[in-house]
């Protein structure tokens, strides 16, 4: 079913190749489009904010979990580290292209039985200074990032095991990480405008390009489907490298999608130039290959399909007939995923490029308006979506075994050797 509407889109998208071009951007779409831009910046900023919030929060976990412990008799099968080799053993562990080598979750394991170590000594600084530095900034790089989520992940499991405290399970934790890798604001055009579909008559004009550069060709590319799909799968790829849990890349690639929805969503509700019959085929279109990816991965059941709907209905919209009375109820019948201000909105802004394109009468409007004020709307009164929302993750407690040091099996060439078992 999913194919046949592809397509179906397809096909009727290419009977649009006589269509006139579309008109050049006026200024004020052009300043629309800038204030959008520029809002994206401050949520990437948000995030920034948030994240040093959140690495500190991890470090007094971990700490608490070390110091909080009951005292018991001295365990066997940990390992030492002399102060002096710290550094070494966190460069070798968690940096570098040798640390994507080892099998997922070794620097963990290390690590945890180095740290319960120092904590039987009872050098309460020395324990504190080594979690900073386990949890400190590491390199933005996709796959070092996916590295260090998957060891930070086990050592707060193994370490929890260990303590009398309930830990908290749930942190908001790596959110700039997923921002960063897969550049969602990059996304965010490539949804709108990326030309999937041979013979697309809604081609943008091309002296758009310059109205916000920086946000919409990577690499000095048009944005497009391809490069879109080329990062969600670099960042995939990247996290099953790491054996991370099920659950926690669907919380990732929810949020990810929830970001993407909401920068494209809003940047169409800024844009005359994106409500059009012909324009909403092809997001439709674009929106349907992101959703087919997510689905071939398996990556649905944590929402990320499901926080595509407000885009989706706001290109069925676009795509609904906008005449009778009869057009207006299945209209409002629909859309429910958007708010009333929203569907108003839409139709004030649609714009028709062709002779398939109808015009919205100001009298549609408000017959619209009036069956939508008996509508009993779930949804907040909102013109645009908030793209600073960050959802909390939970992070899925997974018991693992008593670790001893006898059990890991630490390849020469990670040179960590100045290791003593304990």
């Amino acid at each position: 079913a999913r194919k046949e509407e592809l397509e179906t889109l397809r096909a009727t998208l290419q009977k649009l190749q006589s269509q006139k071009p579309e008109p050049q951007p006026s200024p004020e779409i052009i300043k629309e489009v800038e204030e959008q831009r520029q809002a994206n910046e401050k949520a990437v900023q948000e995030i920034e904010r948030l994240t040093q919030v959140h690495f500190s929060y991890l470090q007094n976990t971990i700490f608490s979990c070390v110091t909080e412990s009951p005292k018991s008799a001295p365990v066997a099968g940990l390992l030492e580290c002399r102060k002096k080799d710290e550094g070494k053993l966190l460069k070798n562990l968690l940096h570098g292209d040798l640390a994507l080598t080892l099998p997922p979750g070794l620097s963990a394991s290390v690590l945890f039985l180095c740290l319960r170590q120092i904590d039987q000594t009872g050098d309460q600084p020395r324990t504190r200074s080594f979690c900073t530095a386990i949890v400190s900034k590491h390199s933005n790089d996709l796959d070092m990032t996916a590295l260090w989520l998957k060891n930070g992940c086990l050592l707060h499991d193994l370490l929890a095991q260990h303590s009398s405290k309930q830990v908290r399970r749930t942190v908001i934790l790596s959110d700039r990480h997923w921002y960063e890798c897969t550049g969602h604001i990059a996304a965010m055009p490539a949804l709108l405008e990326s030309e999937s579909l041979a013979g697309s008559a809604g081609k943008l004009p091309l002296s758009r390009k310059g109205a916000s550069s920086d946000s919409r060709v990577v690499g000095g590319e048009a944005p497009s489907m391809d490069s879109l799909l080329r990062e969600l799968r670099a960042l995939y790829t990247a996290m099953s490298r790491q054996a991370l849990p099920p659950e926690l890349m669907e919380q990732a690639f929810h949020q990810l999608t929830y970001l993407m929805c909401a920068s494209a969503f809003n940047s169409l509700l800024l844009r005359k130039d994106m409500c059009s019959w012909s324009r909403g085929m092809q997001i439709r279109y674009n929106v349907s290959l992101l959703e087919e990816w997510l689905r071939s991965r398996e990556l649905s059941a944590g929402g990320a399909v499901a926080t595509l709907e407000p885009l989706i209905q706001a290109v069925q919209l676009l795509q609904m007939g906008k005449k009778t009375e009869g057009d207006a109820k299945s209209m409002v019948q629909t859309c429910t995923a958007l708010s009333s201000q929203q569907i108003v909105k839409i139709l004030t802004l649609y714009t028709p490029h062709s002779d398939l394109d109808e015009r919205v009468t100001l009298n549609f409007i408000r017959t619209v308006q009036g069956l939508l004020k008996n509508r009993s709307d779930s949804q907040a009164p909102q013109i645009l979506m908030d793209v600073r929302q960050v959802f909390p993750v939970t992070f899925p407690c997974l018991p693992s075994p008593n670790l001893h040091a006898d059990q890991l099996k630490i390849p020469d060439n990670l040179k960590i050797s100045f290791l003593r078992r304990a």
